[in-house]
């Protein structure tokens, strides 16, 4: 998203047009700053990957507690 801002700002004001609720003042600047950071990109991934594996664990450890004879003879 980062490397299209402009692309993207230029379909926001052309779409603007048609809108009764204006927009102009979100993007009125002739160019919207963007910077790709690769360092915070990877930050940004790797703590979702390694949150996204810590959110699985407890529900893991809890499966794998239950005996499956007994979870199954209330079905």
């Amino acid at each position: 998203m980062c490397l299209n801002i402009e692309s993207i700002r230029q379909f926001m004001s052309l779409a603007d047009q048609h809108r009764a609720v204006s927009l102009r003042s979100f993007i009125s600047c002739p160019r919207l700053p963007a910077d790709l950071d690769v360092g915070e990109t990877t930050a940004v991934v790797v703590m979702a990957l390694a949150l996204s594996l810590l959110a699985t664990l407890y529900p893991s450890w809890r499966a794998a507690r239950l005996d499956p004879v007994e979870a199954l003879r209330y079905e």
